[in-house]
């Protein structure tokens, strides 16, 4: 088996067998980098990191067999692949993964993360905008204008990736010609067909489509938490557009707020929402901006 330039062959490894999820699989990756590191290491001290998972010797059995060597190559090989149709498949400990995920609890922070276009728009300070259709007038043009107040200093945007409101935030930063991150819920091969050309303006443009789920996956709508929680972990600052209470947007923004990641609101906030007192009002797009920086 040859070396592995990335860690992504052996998350995906570690996701195809019985038993681990994303929360197992970041334990031991937040450890160990390798299969041969947890090979390597005390036996107890790699079942101490899964310490309460369910069947957790059969897990470390089944990294420490040699069938798990075949997983692996057969990991390696999708990401090759996926490469050749320039799609990158970054997992944490890549230096191209994004450090903002590291924030979510590790029930809402993917495993592998599917990214096609230019992965410098991960680096890019950008704003999460958190909004789901259909919205009202008023909220939708207090949102464009602030995108074009935060477009127009240079900082970039983190949207969606549906029609609406997700979609004309994508056009204004084409036209600002500052890269844009739009997160799908579903695999990158599920995107809707209807917003393929936007996908592909996008990306053309020096943007990014990224998805936490396989590339087949998809769609399902219970799905659209996870994008709206990794949409807001993106950004270095989230605004949350008249949030309906119990969306997924709400509990984005709620999670921003516990972080103490800077949020701002196109009002209203749901009512009794507790995260509403940490939210700014949008009304001036430089110091949103500021806060980007």
């Amino acid at each position: 088996m040859s070396a592995l330039p990335t860690p992504a062959p052996f998350a995906l490894a570690l996701l195809s067998l019985d038993g681990v999820g994303r929360v197992t699989a970041h334990r031991l990756l937040e450890r160990f980098a390798s299969p041969e590191a947890v090979r390597a290491a005390p036996r107890e001290q790699v079942l101490l990191r899964l310490k309460g998972v369910a069947h957790a010797a059969q897990i470390v059995d089944a990294v420490c067999a040699p069938a798990f060597d075949d997983a692996l190559d057969q990991a390696a090989a999708q990401v090759e692949a996926l490469a050749g149709r320039r799609i990158a498949v970054l997992a944490p400990g890549d230096d191209r993964w994004p450090s903002g995920l590291d924030a979510l609890d590790r029930a809402d922070r993917p495993a592998v993360l599917y990214a096609f276009g230019d992965l410098a728009a991960l680096r890019w300070p950008s704003l999460s905008v958190l909004a789901s259709a259909p919205l009202a007038a008023p909220p939708f043009e207090a949102a464009q204008a602030v995108a074009r107040g935060v477009l127009e200093r240079g900082r970039g945007l983190v949207v969606g990736a549906a029609h609406g409101v997700d979609l004309a935030l994508q056009k204004l930063s084409l036209g600002a010609g500052v890269p844009a991150v739009a997160v799908v819920g579903a695999g990158l091969a599920r995107i809707d067909r209807s917003m393929r050309p936007g996908a592909t303006a996008l990306t053309k443009g020096g943007g990014l489509m990224v998805s936490p789920f396989p590339m087949a996956h998809g769609p399902f709508d219970h799905d659209d938490r996870e994008r709206a929680m990794v949409q807001a972990a993106l950004g270095r600052a989230v605004l949350a557009v008249t949030p309906p209470a119990g969306s997924h947007e709400a509990r984005a923004a709620a999670w921003a707020a516990d972080a103490e990641r800077p949020l701002f609101l196109v009002p209203p906030a749901p009512a009794d929402a507790p995260w509403a007192e940490a939210a700014r009002p949008a009304d001036d797009a430089g110091a949103v901006a500021e806060t980007v920086a």
